[in-house]
Parts: structure tokens; sequence; C-alpha cells
């Protein structure tokens, strides 16, 4: 038998909820920092009795299992725990008391759902049939958080059986979830180092100059998404930093270019990153520099279970309302490192969706904030989510 729909959360658990929020708002923690932020999850876990709560996983991750009063799967939840750096600018009363830190991004409204979730579930125990593994993880906003917590065991002992999450999302309106297959683009960071002869700027010929050569590079890169991959399909290649010498009489030895690769699809994530590398290589040889180029690992793309996807989509009508549930009408380059708990990278299924916020202000700036509205919403998703999912939805 299915179990009835959570349609409402307390007065009660929504200011506690507010009030979490707001306190991590204000304590922000950078990535694999976040030391306060963990302890204080951890000991909201274990005042709502979950039975295991483990603290230091991949570093300063916290994961935490609350167990049905019936046997059965497992089912994963998941929240980020790290700021940004940024110095914000909101003005509000929560606003960040550290300097040049601060939740630009919405992982504060992420967990203060999630811990709220616990709060709900835990009250609810004969509704859960099995475990809900509520996992905590650090360093998402550098990429590396969801790997080290997938190799520190995240995903066994008990075996997890499908896993889910949500991140704020402002352009959609406060309350609204949005679906998509693959919420996250994958991402792979790049530096090229283009090794020239320097000299003095009187004498260029004596001298091989790096600055033209990254030039060049810079300019051919554009052509890659233009003329190397198909007008359907979706990539992106940002050069955002260029670095070189310190003296306008002076040619350098060096240049170093910086940047980000973005695709959708793994096949032309292939075909771009070789496409990035050979560039590199030629233009660089055609004027007797050397290059080094080195394309970073990333994150993968979010590549979400199309099977849980109708489950969200399910829930999400059943506790939100049909006219709250939207297909993406747009394909979003952003990246996400959720896709390292999932299928394609050897995970288990799993669905990441979207989630409106109160404010117009993007992610990543000194002006956002998650806001306090959007919370209910949430915790009814991430709580009918767990039970759903564990008795079969």
């Amino acid at each position: 038998m299915i179990p009835a729909v959570i349609t409402s959360i307390s007065t009660e658990i929504l200011e506690e909820a507010r009030e979490i929020r707001e306190d991590l708002h204000k304590n922000p923690e950078l990535a694999f920092q976040e030391r306060r932020t963990a302890g204080m999850v951890a000991k909201y876990l274990h005042a709502q009795g979950l039975e295991v709560v483990t603290e230091g996983v991949a570093g300063t991750g916290v994961v935490g299992l609350l167990r049905g009063e019936r046997p059965g799967r497992t089912v994963g939840l998941r929240a980020e725990l790290d700021a940004l750096p940024i110095k914000e600018k909101t003005g509000l009363p929560w606003a960040s008391v550290s300097e040049g830190e601060m939740h630009a991004c919405g992982h504060d409204g992420h967990m203060a759902i999630l811990l709220a979730t616990a709060r709900v579930l835990s009250g609810r125990r004969e509704d859960v049939q099995g475990i809900v593994k509520f996992i905590f993880q650090p360093g998402e906003e550098r990429g590396g958080g969801a790997r080290k917590m997938v190799e520190a065991g995240v995903l066994d002992n008990p075996k997890v059986a499908g896993i889910f999450a949500l991140h704020a999302r402002p352009q959609i309106p406060m309350g609204e979830i949005e679906l998509d297959l693959v919420p996250g683009a994958a991402s792979n960071p790049f530096e090229i180092r283009i090794i020239g002869k320097g000299c003095h700027a009187a004498y260029p010929h004596m001298g091989i100059d790096p600055i033209p050569v990254g030039c060049l590079i810079v300019n051919s890169l554009q052509q890659v998404v233009s003329r190397q991959v198909a007008p359907y399909q979706r990539a992106v290649v940002t050069v955002g930093s260029f670095h070189a010498g310190s003296r306008g009489n002076v040619i350098p030895e060096e240049a170093v270019l910086r940047g980000t690769i973005r695709t959708r699809d793994p096949q032309v994530q292939k075909k771009v990153i070789g496409s990035v590398g050979r560039i590199a290589q030629e233009i660089a040889g055609a004027f007797g520099a050397k290059v080094d180029v080195r394309i970073e690992r990333g994150t993968p793309r979010v590549a979400n279970a199309p099977r849980l996807m109708e489950l969200v989509r399910q829930v999400g009508v059943e506790v939100l309302g049909a006219d709250k549930v939207k297909d993406a009408e747009e394909n979003t380059m952003g990246a996400e490192d959720f896709g390292c708990y999932l299928e394609e990278q050897g995970g288990v299924p799993g669905c990441l969706f979207r989630l409106g916020v109160e404010t117009d202000d993007p992610v990543h700036s000194a002006r956002f904030d998650f806001g306090h509205r959007a919370l209910e919403p949430g915790i009814l998703m991430m709580s009918n989510l767990a039970i759903r999912c564990l008795s079969g939805g």
C-alpha cells in the first residue's frame, strides 16, 4: 500500500527550518572548511534520533541514517555544505558575517530543507519502508566533494537504491519545480601554458612571443563550437583568464590561458576536449612555441534516471499541483557534481530537480538569497520522495 501523501508541514517545523537557514546563511564556510556547518548538521540529526550519524566523511561530510518501522531498501537524499568566496551585498539581517564568503548558490536552503525532512520523517517512521540516508557533502562548488563522498563509500553500507537532490532556480517562479533529463552539464576546466622565448620588446625577432600565439589560440577556440559541434548539440568553450608578462618593454617567456569546457553529451565532450588540445598544440608549433595543455577531469554531466524523474513529476503534481511542475524550456550549461553519484559514473539511479525561490537575483551573485517561502515546497518534495521511492512508488 502506498503511504498517505504528506500535504503540509507544521508551523513549528517551518519556523525551525527558517531559523536554521538564517544561521547557516549568516555563517558560511568554504569548500572542505565546513567544520561549524558540519557540526551543526550532525547535532541536529542526532537530535532527531537518527540511528547512525557519521562525521568527517570525505573530510567534513556528514551522513545520517533514519530507519523506518519496516525493512526495505535505502534511498539517499543529498544537500551541500559549502559556500562561495563572494562578498555579500544583500543587506539582510542574516547576511554573512564572514568577510568575502556567502551562500550565493542556495546551499543554506538545501541544508535547511534536508534537516527539516529528517525531522518530518523521524515523526513518520511508520510510513518509511526501509532506510533514508541523509548525505551532506562538502566541496560542491570546487567540484570534488561528490566524488570524494562516493570514494568514501557513501553509496554503500547500506547500498543506496536511488538518490535525490534539489537545487535553487531563481529563473522559475517560487515554489515551482523544473525537470530536465540533463539538469547539469559536464565541466572540464583547462589551462594552456604557452612557452616562448623572452627578449627585449625592441627586438621581437630575437624571441618567440607567446602573447600573439595565445591570442590566436583564443580566437581559434571560438570555432570549436561554431564549426565542430553540430548545431542541434550544445557546448561552451570559454577562456576566462589570460596572463602574460609584467612590463611593457619585455616580451615574456610564457603566457597562460585558463578556461572551461561545458558539454551535455559524452561524445561531444570527448570531441571538444580533443579539439582544444589539438588547436593549442598546432598553433603553438606553427610559431615555434611549445605548449603544455592540461584539461581536468572536472565534473560529469548530471544524467537523471527517467523513471525517477517521473516519480518526481508524480510527487510534484500530488503535493504542489500540476501547475507547479514544469519541464525545462532551455538547456543549462551550468555544472553540478551530483552526477558523480549517478549510473553513468558507476553509481545509482537518481534525479536532481530545480526549485523556484523568491529572488530574481541569479545564483553566484552577491545579492542572491534563497529566502524562506521555498522551504515548505522543498521539504514536501523531499519527504514524499523518500517515502514513495522506498514503497516502490
